[in-house]
This record gives C-alpha cells, sequence and structure tokens, in this order.
C-alpha cells in the first residue's frame, strides 16, 4: 500500500507489565484523510469484556433503585402462599356433617345466632307489658280515707262568692284530676269529696281502695306523705293567675 510522504512515522513502545514485555507499533501521524493502525493484544481484550456492565439476575433480593427500596417476592415466597391458600380451601370444603362442608357449618352458626339475636329484640317489643299493669280493680276492697284542708287565694273565693257550690264542685273536680292522672295512686283512687264552703278555707275527705294484702301499700304508695305530696305538687304547679288558685302552703292532710 502506498504511503503519502506527508505521514511521519513515529515509534510507539507499549509495556505490558505482566509480561514484562515491550511490543513495538507504528503509529501514523495523519494529515488528511491518515489511517492509524494500533494492534489489540490479548490483554486489551480482556480489560475491554471486563469493563462490560453487570447486570444482577433477580432472584428474591432486596435491592436499591436510585435510592428506593425494591422488594420482589421470590418464586418460593409466591409458591408458599399459593400453597397455603390451597390448603385453606380444601379444608373449608371438607365434609363435615352428612354433606355439609366446613364452610357450610360456618355460615349457618352465623345464621343461627343473628336469627335468634332477631327474634329476641322482636319479642321484647312486641311483648313489652308491664306486669305491674295487669291488675283487676274488682279486688280491690278495702278503703284507705284521708282527710285535710286547703286555702283558696281571697280573690279566688269573692269571685264565687254568690256561688260557693259551684266552687265546691270545680274544687272536688279539680282533685279528682290530680289523682286520677297520678301514675302511682291513680288505680286505688276513688273519690273526693269537699264539704260546703263557709270561708276560703275548704274541707276534703279522700277515699281510696286497696286490696287485700296492702300492708306494702301503707307504708310506701298508700302512705300519708305520698297522697299529700302529689296533691301539693299539683298546687305549685298551678298558675296564680288561676281563677280557682289555692295557696300551697295551706295543705293540710291526715289519715281518717
Amino acid at each position: 500500500m502506498e504511503v503519502s510522504d506527508e505521514m511521519e512515522l513515529k515509534e510507539l513502545v507499549v509495556c505490558d507489565t505482566d509480561n514484562n514485555n515491550v511490543n513495538q507499533t507504528t503509529e501514523g501521524i495523519p494529515g488528511n484523510g491518515a489511517y492509524t493502525h494500533q494492534p489489540v493484544t490479548g490483554t486489551d481484550e480482556v480489560s475491554f469484556l471486563l469493563s462490560t456492565p453487570q447486570v444482577p439476575e433477580n432472584n428474591g433480593e432486596h435491592h436499591t433503585v436510585d435510592g428506593v427500596d425494591d422488594v420482589t417476592d421470590s418464586p418460593t415466597e409466591t409458591s408458599k402462599w399459593r400453597r397455603e391458600l390451597e390448603s385453606l380451601k380444601a379444608d373449608l370444603n371438607e365434609v363435615v356433617v352428612w354433606k355439609l362442608k366446613l364452610w357450610m357449618v360456618i355460615f349457618l352458626i352465623f345464621f343461627v345466632i343473628t336469627l335468634v339475636i332477631g327474634i329476641s329484640i322482636i319479642v321484647c317489643l312486641v311483648s313489652d307489658d308491664d306486669g305491674d299493669e295487669n291488675y283487676d280493680k274488682s279486688s280491690f276492697v278495702v278503703g284507705r280515707f284521708f282527710r285535710g284542708s286547703f286555702t283558696l287565694d281571697n280573690s279566688s273565693f269573692t269571685s264565687y262568692s254568690p256561688d260557693l257550690e259551684t266552687l265546691s264542685e270545680q274544687l272536688e273536680q279539680q282533685l279528682t284530676e290530680v289523682y286520677s292522672s297520678s301514675p302511682a295512686l291513680e288505680r286505688y283512687f276513688s273519690n273526693v269529696t269537699i264539704d260546703p264552703l263557709q270561708d276560703p278555707t275548704a274541707h276534703f275527705r279522700l277515699q281510696f281502695m286497696m286490696p287485700l294484702e296492702h300492708e306494702e301499700l301503707l307504708h310506701h304508695i298508700l302512705s300519708t306523705n305520698m297522697v299529700k305530696n302529689v296533691l301539693r305538687q299539683h298546687l305549685y304547679d298551678q298558675d296564680t293567675g288561676d281563677p280557682l288558685y289555692i295557696i300551697p302552703t295551706s295543705l293540710r292532710m291526715q289519715v281518717g
């Protein structure tokens, strides 16, 4: 091959440190379109191969990619979960009683529990009857009597002074409504009587009826304090402008 006169030859010395050999090569210092020839030794080939980036295989290990942890399940771990799932399915499909499988038995148990709770709630709502409300008033044959007095406001008494009989009737009706609407005394209350009025102070009598077994009633429900407090509470709740206003502190009551 013909070489241009402009090309200068330069001797290169390549040192092989491993083999302690010195290889000489000739390199052309190119001008225009120059050609350079440099032989490649076995050592250079090995270095080139070693410099190739190695890509790690994915063995399910923990790697870090750009500072972010990358966790990949290994095939062994995936296979383990699959075996456990298949084992669970096999257990649930196992026949326990007759042709009932395990999952059917579990479902029936929860269904029965829910059904029992629902029926209990319905029964409680439907049969919400107070046993104490079931009583026969005709069996109340023993009388319990109270007598007492209270004083009308002067303006109330004066407005009815021409017709005191009507005033007595209205007072009787008022006391009847008080005891007939009392949750505790309503079933035992019989009647109320007010003596003819001569002045603003009215005298009244109350009658209650009790069953033969009434010892406990005498100490609690039909005691003097209980009967008196029911009327007293009504007197304190009344409006001061009521035409039949009764002075609450004037109330007196005793058995008899």
